[in-house]
């Protein structure tokens, strides 16, 4: 074999240029005699030799060394920021981390949702020309070995036409190296790493501790001290977290008390959600109880007996017609209890007996004025202790509430000693309801100046009145049968967890700051919104980039090792004609194949070897296929028997229209799911979410959209390279095509999506349409990827509400609502829930009870959630509700007279004028309890005095009066007055409540009435409205010479105007009209919680009356981006009409075989003229020849006097029309389809024949 000659790859001026068709001899003689440039071949040059003696001729740019060696960097390069990504998402919890979601800053939003997709977009376009470079240099390579290749391993190669996920698997059958690893790669890229690097990132909330500085540290006040703090503040703070729902205070639970601790410049402070962990003092309590000794009891005197078995006994005298009572009996005596253990002779005062107590369950059954009641006893003595330790704590700052579960001790519990703590002055309290210094000698507040009522709270125990303060605590916030507490370990378990909380609460009413801060060292630690890297999809991905970057390294190897004989890109026809040329028993040999289809040219060639080869004696150093190896036998005899005249025009698998019409409608399909999901998205407010793990979510919303923009992708861009090749077959079908647009383009050369530019230069609009479709699959996988997002939103069903009153005052019901209150109240004999409802409200921000707002009562329903509503959930449901309305005059100040007639200590009148009389009266003639000195009276009553008539308890008079001297009864007295009128509201409103019926807001959806359906005159309201009255007045009108309030009204005043200046003594009369709307707002509130906490005033409700409402859930759903939405719909719109254009309009099948390999196109050559058209010397001084030279795909007489199918020189071609290759079509097909077989025919018929020569 010759020796080859290194060659060099064309410059850009290199090119081919057509001569005259001239005779060969002349071509040759020429040739020989005058050193010319190349017709269809490159002048090639001789180059460097390398000293091993290897010869390297053309490859394409993307195969050499700094191309692939770049690629292989930038791989590396982008695996490493995708881990550098991951470790700051790890170590800082994620990026961009904002407050919410919607904070994150939009630029890393566009980032995280548009930059992965952008970057393995122009990733995978870079390989893409790569991949088509390797693949179609594969059949030279083979073709440029020393020994040749068969012609099934080299001139029938189509790589570039095949399935990418085949091609791997083929290459590595065939050991063509750099197929197998570009092809893979590519198939990675494509369907591994571009869908899955949109799943690397997510949004979501994540935990974030940084270290703080503790600026402020609380602890318990010194001992002397302590007893202003233990009021009964503590025991009303207790019945409000007991009974009413309030929240703790701060650093406060039910079984401990913490020292707080607040950090100074938190870093958490603007989270939605801060944790606080530091180290404090926990305090605590545990009651040690034993039974207590009975001795024997005699029953007949209802008088029983117990001892502690330490030297301290007791007596009680039992109820002979109660059902259950229960005792706490404290040590020490009080006004304000039935029973105490101290007693000198019985019980001394010891170390232990002061802080002991007897908790005692009594049941009687059977009792009568006759006979003895069966008595059953459970009794215990108890004695609290008190602990506290040093431990590590961690506080949600919502609220300041310890979290239970993050208690670590870091001492061991020790003894609260009486030198730390008053538990005296603590235990005197919770056994007496008020505090030990108060027992008259101190005066407070009203609702601090007695005992708590919890009778009411309790009347569903069948518990006989009184009973003892610490009774409601233990039970609370059970309102049920008190049986069960007969046994032992209830009672202690009841009591016990009565002291934790009460102690817990004195220990937080008796904090103050510490002076100087000893640790000040805590974390905070806080949630916030943030872009999330998955550890699992990026370390798949840098796994992938790892095998890619290896895989072309390999891929370098065997590209810079693999020998190549080409002296230019043959990339065009008229490239490939250059080689062919000098291969002239090789073209003898494909002449006979002309017409073959693809598989019978494959069969007549498969054991034949070929290679490349360059003419040694020629000075321009021509290459030519040469036959090295065949099967023995007469090359003449091997011929295609079928005729020349008729073939089966091939049809590509993927340009027929049954696949055109599956793929069209798969796009339809994602198009009308895409734009379904949007309408779902907008319809429902978001697509429910099919998981909750974070992988899951990214396969569906990131992976699969990407993967099926991937998977479009590869269809487009082999249709595209179908396209590319038989483009040019395409325009010489039509003949006199020019060179420039036919046998000269290079569209094979580049990937599909950069060939736009070339087909829009040449007006090959079909083609050029094509590129821009297969480009926009890469926005289309953009797009895709960041078309579903999650956020939080408020999702909509419908759910069934059952009424469970009925919007009716029972009218029996309502008429006894006195004596029902009076049978259960213990202290006052006057019910007080509303009220202490109402204090809880303005003073801590305590719920109001559920279907209650400070305006209204609403009817209440029960919603049947049919097991799908959750804590979160909200409902909203048309419902009434009731209220009242006040219309108020302001009486300004006035000096009242000395004497007033007597009969207005009878009157009963709503005229204005009666009712300021009778209030002025009151306050000159008020005897009860007076102040001296400078002092001030208030006044809220009615203006009945003797009489009970509802027309004089309705309206209501307020006043406040000063006095320079009240011990003086003729003292002169200022007063101003405001005299409301009060009536009954009801309208339809528009509720949403939570799961417990608080209401969350409401809109009045109806006109307001004054009258209730089945209230004839309204008797049933108006005696509300009595009802009512009855409750808040103030029977006390008391002369002060203070700022405390002396009844509900003005104490609920003083919270909700937060000034006491109406009531002090030294400022003037108060101008009535800055007060009246601050009435208005507690009276409606009183009313609207006094119809919630007794709803037994209504009719009940009928079960079968049930509406249909809504329930509202706050989720996390999958919502579709704008954006991006446009882009995925303008993109498949696009693609469905380009399909529609192109299988219409756009296929044209007229060849026996698709020209993908060398062979096929060396067949329509072979016996052309075009070989033999070179020289220069044809071509005019001008240079216009090859401007005049046309050529066309038909049948012509070639070189060997034979009828050949090809290519070849105009006007030597005969067009071929399709019509005459099969049998004719219907006349509506061919209407259809014969407009895209229109030739240029010029001046020539074409054959319909095979006779016409």
């Amino acid at each position: 074999m010759a020796s080859r000659t290194e060659l060099e790859p064309l410059s850009p001026d290199d090119h081919a240029v057509p001569g005259q068709w001239q005779s060969q001899s002349f071509r040759d003689d020429t040739a020989r005699r005058v050193e010319t440039k190349t017709t269809w071949y490159p002048r090639v040059r001789e180059t460097f030799r390398r000293r091993d003696g290897s010869q390297k001729g053309w490859k394409p740019l993307s195969m050499t060394a700094p191309i692939l060696t770049l690629l292989t960097i930038l791989t590396l390069l982008i695996g490493v920021a995708i881990e550098v990504l991951a470790q700051l998402s790890r170590t800082r919890g994620g990026l961009a981390l904002s407050r919410t979601q919607d904070e994150i800053p939009q630029y890393a939003m566009i980032s995280y949702l548009y930059a992965p997709n952008i970057i393995a977009v122009l990733y995978s376009l870079v390989w893409s020309w790569v991949d088509l470079d390797v693949k179609r240099m594969q059949p030279w390579f083979e073709l440029s070995k020393p020994e040749g290749a068969t012609a099934e391993n080299s001139m029938f190669l189509d790589y570039p036409y095949d399935f990418i996920a085949t091609v791997p698997v083929k290459a590595a059958r065939r050991r063509h190296w750099p197929v197998f690893f570009a092809g893979t790669v590519t198939v990675v890229i494509f369907w591994l790493i571009t869908p899955l690097q949109s799943s690397i990132m997510g949004t979501s909330l994540v935990n974030i501790t940084e270290s703080a500085v503790i600026g402020t540290r609380s602890s318990i006040a010194p001992l002397a001290n302590q007893s202003d703090y233990l009021t009964n503040q503590i025991l009303n703070t207790g019945y409000s977290i007991a009974w009413l729902g309030q929240s703790w205070p701060p650093f406060t639970t039910a079984d401990y008390g913490t020292f707080p601790f607040y950090i100074d410049n938190d870093p958490g402070e603007s989270s939605l959600q801060t944790n606080w962990t530091a180290t404090t003092t926990k305090l605590w309590t545990e009651l040690e109880c034993w039974p207590a000794e009975q001795p024997k009891q005699n029953f007949s005197t209802m008088v029983m007996h117990f001892g502690n078995g330490q030297g301290c006994n007791t007596s009680i005298n039992l109820e002979i017609f109660a059902d259950i009572m229960m005792y706490y009996i404290g040590y020490y005596t009080s006004p304000y209890s039935d029973y105490q253990l101290a007693d000198s002779k019985n019980c001394p005062a010891t170390a232990n007996s002061t802080h002991q107590f007897l908790a005692a369950w009594v049941s009687t059954k059977g009792g009568s004025a006759k006979q003895l009641p069966e008595v059953n006893i459970t009794a215990l003595f108890c004695q609290p202790s008190y602990y506290k330790q040093q431990v590590m704590i961690t506080v949600d700052t919502n609220g300041f509430q310890p979290l239970n579960t993050s208690i670590q001790p870091i001492s061991p519990p020790e003894l609260l000693t009486e030198k730390e703590f008053n538990s005296t002055s603590f235990e005197f309290l919770i056994a007496n309801g008020m505090p030990m210094e108060q027992v008259g000698d101190v005066t407070r507040d009203f609702p601090y100046n007695h005992v708590i009522e919890q009778g009411p709270q309790l009347d569903k125990t069948n518990i006989s009145l009184p009973f003892s303060n610490m009774v409601g605590y233990a039970l609370a916030p059970h309102n049920e049968p008190a049986t069960p507490y007969g046994d032992p370990v209830l009672l202690h378990e009841a009591f016990n967890r009565a002291h934790k909380y009460l102690f817990s609460i004195a220990v937080n009413q008796m904090l103050v700051n510490d002076t100087t801060v000893v640790n000040s060292t805590a974390v905070s630690e806080f949630q916030q919104s943030g872009i999330i890297v998955s550890r699992l999809f990026s370390a798949i991905v840098e796994g992938l980039l790892l095998f890619v970057a290896i895989s072309t390294a390999c891929l370098l190897w065997f590209c810079h090792s693999s020998t190549s004989y080409l002296t230019t890109d043959p990339s065009s026809i008229s490239r490939l004609a250059a080689i062919f040329r000098h291969g002239q028993e090789t073209n003898k040999l494909f002449r006979p194949a002309d017409h073959a289809d693809e598989k019978s040219l494959k069969e007549l060639f498969k054991d034949d070897k070929f290679r490349l080869k360059r003419d040694e004696y020629d000075n321009d150093g021509n290459i030519y296929l040469e036959k090295v190896d065949g099967p023995e036998g007469d090359e003449n005899e091997r011929k295609f028997d079928k005729p020349t005249g008729y073939y089966d025009p091939i049809r590509p698998i993927p340009l027929k229209r049954e696949i055109g019409l599956l793929f069209g409608l798969v796009q339809v399909g994602a198009l009308v799911t895409i734009v379904y999901l949007k309408v779902q998205n907008d319809k429902s407010k978001g697509l429910i979410r099919p998981s909750n793990n974070f992988e899951v979510l990214q396969i569906l919303e990131n992976y699969i959209p990407t993967a099926f923009a991937t998977f479009s992708e590869p269809f487009w861009v082999l249709i595209n390279r179908f396209m590319c090749l038989l483009q040019p077959f395409k325009v010489l079908s039509r003949g006199r095509s020019e060179p420039s647009k036919s046998i000269d383009t290079t569209y094979t050369a580049l990937p599909p999506q950069l060939v736009i530019r070339r087909a829009l230069r040449s007006r090959h609009l079909m083609l050029a349409m094509l590129c821009i479709i297969a480009l926009l699959s890469n926005v289309l996988a953009v797009g895709l990827g960041a078309l579903f997002n999650e956020d939080q939103t408020t999702a909509t069903y419908t759910s069934t509400f059952t009424p469970n009153i009925a919007p009716q005052f029972d009218n029996q019901t309502v008429f006894d609502l006195p004596y029902y209150f009076a049978v259960r109240t213990i202290t006052m004999r006057v019910y007080q829930d509303e009220a202490y409802v109402a204090m809880s409200n303005y003073t801590s921000g305590t719920k109001l009870p559920p279907w209650t707002t400070p305006d209204y009562f609403f009817q209440p329903y029960t919603v049947d959630s049919g097991g799908q509503s959750n804590s979160s959930s909200t409902y909203r449901i048309p419902t009434r509700g009731f209220g009242i309305g006040m219309n108020c005059t302001a009486v300004p100040r006035r000096t009242l007279a000395l004497s007033y007639p007597a009969s207005l200590a009878t009157a009963c009148s709503t005229d204005p004028t009666t009712m300021l009389e009778v209030a002025e009266m009151t306050l000159r003639t008020s005897m009860m309890t007076r102040s001296t000195g400078q002092s001030a009276i208030e006044y809220s009553d009615t203006a009945e005095q003797a009489s009970l008539s509802e027309n004089c308890t309705r309206p209501m008079t307020f006043g406040w009066g000063r006095t320079p001297q009240a011990e003086n009864l003729n003292a002169t007295i200022e007063a101003s007055f405001a005299i409301c009128q009060i009536f009954f509201q009801t309208a339809m409103f528009d509720v949403r409540h939570d799961a417990e019926g608080n209401v969350l807001e409401y809109e009045r959806t109806s006109d307001l009435s004054t009258h209730l359906d089945g209230d004839d005159g309204d008797v049933q309201t108006n005696r509300m409205i009595s009802n009512m009255n009855t409750l808040v007045r103030d029977y006390a009108k008391i002369w002060h010479n203070d700022t405390l309030s002396r009844d509900w009204i003005n104490y609920l005043l003083t919270t909700t105007l937060d000034t006491r200046d109406f009531l002090d003594p030294s400022k003037p009369v108060p101008d009535p009209n800055d007060l009246i709307p601050a009435i208005e707002k507690v009276y409606r509130q009183l009313f609207a919680t006094l119809l919630s906490l007794n709803q037994q005033l209504f009719v009940p409700g009928d079960k079968e009356a049930s509406i249909t409402g809504q329930r509202l859930t706050e989720e996390t759903r999958i919502f579709m981006d704008r954006n991006a939405f446009i882009i995925t719909v303008t993109v498949l719109s696009l693609n469905i009409l380009a399909v529609v254009i192109f299988y219409s309009r756009g296929i044209i099948f007229n060849l026996p075989r698709v020209p993908t390999t060398i062979g096929s196109v060396l067949a329509f050559v072979s016996a052309s003229h075009i070989l033999e058209d070179q020289g220069s010397s044809s071509r005019g001084p001008d240079d216009k020849s090859k401007d005049k030279k046309t050529y066309s795909f038909g049948r012509y007489i070639g070189v060997d006097q034979k009828v050949h199918l090809g290519i070849d020189v105009d006007p030597y071609v005969a067009l071929i029309d399709p019509a005459s290759l099969k049998e004719k079509k219907s006349v509506v097909r061919r209407a259809v389809t014969g407009d895209l077989r229109r030739r240029n025919q010029g001046t020539f018929d074409p054959v319909r024949n095979g006779t016409w020569l």
